[in-house]
């Protein structure tokens, strides 16, 4: 494909070519916003990428940073990863005539830290940077390589931390965009930072990290902020680890690696250095990856209650929010009642028996078990972001826009096996019984996932045909249309309502008492069925340790 003609950035000059889904649109793919973080790079902060001679064409995305597995014939892995990709409506030739740049947005990945590329197609930015939007997508160290803490590390840091160079990288790619993005149309002083999961994470400790401040205006945190004493944020990705602990398991790591210095650790294989990376900590419940950020004091220097506390995030709009069918919802149609009853004293204790009484009401014999669960974990989801809200709002006067996501996708298209027709990717079932509380119980094959955890993503990004292997309904197309014009009016605004967004159901800000659904019917919902339960879910969530 032709490129399109150059601009140039701090580090040389670089030409886009035009989307393929939308020759109005121009993507630059690839572009080095660090250097390489191979061989005496490894385990330091980012370090500038040097600069090119001539004009570097961005028609390919750059390579993946080294994760676990590596498949066959799938993406390229390199510890020389740190690259961006920008979509932008903004032909080459208009950037310098634009009186004001767009606003821009920048998305970083989730996969538990230890997986996931600004490359994947879930975030293929055209049909966001169509509404009006720059986007930017990023790649940053993964397991290992981005999360490892070690004494010394800190040592030598400078700032007597460690263990955060994926958050590091992060930090890096938004200074990149605030230096660089004006030459693709973008405006630096209207960046909303976004992510799901353990990049929803990653947004959270932007917005209180001092580093961060000023290189963002807004945030949007998706399967995101959780009440400081929720229990569920200790069994997740944002579980993050104390610095001593992390630096005392980093000092493990090298034993286990069968070295005595990080420079010895530096000239291993890389494949050797990803023996272990996907491995969870098997000392919290739940199922939080051993890799993954840590209280170092500098990047991440409060825990999310003392953050909340004393009034450290920036005090900016913010949408967050979770999906239906994560948080804890169950899958197995063999959870029965016993089970149910069960499950409920291990995760309630001494409110079990108000958390039945107001869940199993007279008409529960035509009620499952499994919906009665699940009715309740939503209930958990919807309350812990109001929560949320209400201890940001101690200190912050701008608007948070909680939402549950409620719209299930398509299943996958039936892949064919030769000789056998066609067959459903099955689904593993959990290990534990049924009557032990755990964080998910899957279901047999073909059991719907419903609004799992990131089935919203393609739909805010409004890429639909860019996945591959879906057949899409209309009605999957109309959520797609109206959740990404929220969040493009988000980016643009710090209003989800935004101008002229007259067709769309009123987006308000969460309150105490109602949270905004999204799917297929878009409105404001209350918090839980009834106040009783909502004041439960606050006696619940409270009784625990802040986090």
């Amino acid at each position: 494909m032709a490129h399109l003609a150059p601009i140039r950035i701090a580090s040389g000059a670089v030409a886009g070519v035009p989307s393929a889904l939308n020759k109005s649109i121009t993507v630059y793919r690839g572009i080095p916003y660090a250097a390489s973080t191979a061989g005496q790079n490894r385990w330091r902060p980012p370090q500038p990428v040097p600069a090119w001679e001539g004009v570097r064409v961005a028609d390919t995305f750059g390579p993946v940073c080294p994760q676990v597995p590596m498949v066959k014939d799938g993406p390229v892995y390199s510890e020389d990863c740190l690259s961006v990709n920008v979509w932008t409506p903004v032909a080459p030739t208009e950037e310098k005539t634009l009186s004001k740049g767009l606003p821009v947005f920048v998305w970083i990945y989730g996969g538990r830290f230890t997986s996931g590329a600004g490359s994947d197609p879930q975030f293929e930015g055209t049909g966001l940077a169509a509404q009006g939007v720059v986007v930017v997508t990023l790649n940053y160290r993964l397991g290992i390589l981005g999360w490892l803490a070690s004494t010394e590390l800190s040592k030598a840091s400078g700032h007597n931390a460690s263990g955060n160079f994926g958050l590091l990288d992060q930090l890096a790619a938004l200074q990149w965009v605030r230096d660089n993005i004006a030459a693709f149309g973008g405006d630096p002083a209207a960046v909303t930072l976004g992510g799901q999961s353990a990049g929803g994470a990653s947004v959270g400790l932007h917005l209180l990290s001092p580093l961060s401040r000023g290189l963002f205006r807004g945030v949007i945190n998706q399967s995101g902020f959780r009440d400081p004493r929720d229990p569920l944020l200790g069994g997740l990705s944002p579980a993050y680890r104390l610095k001593e602990r992390a630096e005392r398991e980093g000092d493990g790591v090298l034993a286990e690696k069968g070295v005595t210095s990080i420079d010895e650790l530096r000239q291993l294989p890389l494949q050797e250095l990803l023996e272990g990376n996907n491995r969870n900590d098997t000392d919290r419940w739940g199922t939080p990856p051993f890799y993954r950020p840590c209280l170092d004091g500098y990047v991440f220097p409060l825990s999310f209650a003392d953050a909340l506390e004393t009034g450290a995030p920036a005090d900016i709009p913010v949408i967050t929010g979770h999906n239906a069918d994560e948080g804890g919802t169950y899958l197995d149609p063999e959870f029965s009642m016993d089970d149910l009853r069960a499950c409920s004293a291990q995760k309630y204790g001494p409110l079990a028996s108000r958390f039945l009484e107001l869940y199993l009401d007279n008409n529960s014999a035509s009620v499952s078990a499994l919906s009665i669960w699940n009715e309740a974990a939503r209930d958990n989801s919807r309350v812990t972001t109001a929560l949320w809200a209400e201890a940001f709002h101690k200190h912050a006067s701008s608007p948070v826009y909680g939402y549950i996501y409620t719209h299930a996708p398509p299943p996958p298209d039936p892949k064919p096996v030769a000789n056998k027709g066609t067959t459903a990717t099955p689904m593993p079932m959990s290990s534990a019984p049924r009557n032990v509380y755990t964080y998910a119980k899957n279901g047999p094959p073909g059991t719907s996932r419903g609004a799992f955890h990131g089935a919203e993503v393609p739909f805010v990004f409004d890429n639909l045909d860019a996945q591959d292997g879906h057949t899409w309904s209309a009605a999957d197309r109309a959520v797609a249309s109206s959740v990404s014009a929220y969040w493009a009016n988000f980016i643009k605004t710090g209003n989800p309502n935004g101008e002229g967004a007259q067709t769309l159901s009123a987006f308000q800000p969460t309150d105490n008492a109602t949270i905004m659904s999204l799917g297929k019917d878009n409105r404001m919902v209350p918090l839980a069925m009834t106040p009783e339960r909502v004041a439960f879910w606050r006696d619940n969530i409270a009784q625990n340790p802040p986090f």
